[in-house]
């Protein structure tokens, strides 16, 4: 798990998809998840492309809540799967296997 809870206590931290790589690497297979400043599709495709297999998202789908209860909750969310469509459709991408860290710049691992 990469997140950084708190870590606006301190504004040196390093932000979670900064350090997803390395933890990534470190963790020898392991699947890592990563959270923390996910706010809209885009940072969900880095981060798959990155190497994350998953996504939590907290602060969305909870302001949705705080919006219209359930039914906003469930809107935030379609937003965020609207959003990572297109951007995947933008970078010419039909699945998230075929993500990688190519689709954020940097040269495969």
């Amino acid at each position: 798990m990469v997140s950084n809870h708190g870590g606006r206590s301190l504004d040196g931290l390093p932000a979670t998809l900064d350090m997803l790589p390395s933890v990534a690497a470190a963790a020898g297979g392991m699947p890592v998840l990563v959270d923390s400043g996910f706010r809209r599709g885009s940072d969900i495709v880095k981060a798959l492309a990155l190497g994350a297999p998953g996504v939590l998202l907290g602060r969305a789908p909870l302001y949705g809540v705080a919006a219209a209860g359930e039914a906003g909750a469930g809107r935030a969310l379609e937003i965020l799967l609207q959003e990572t469509d297109r951007v995947m459709g933008l970078l010419g991408v039909d699945s998230v296997d075929a993500l990688g860290r190519q689709h954020v710049g940097l040269q495969p691992a």
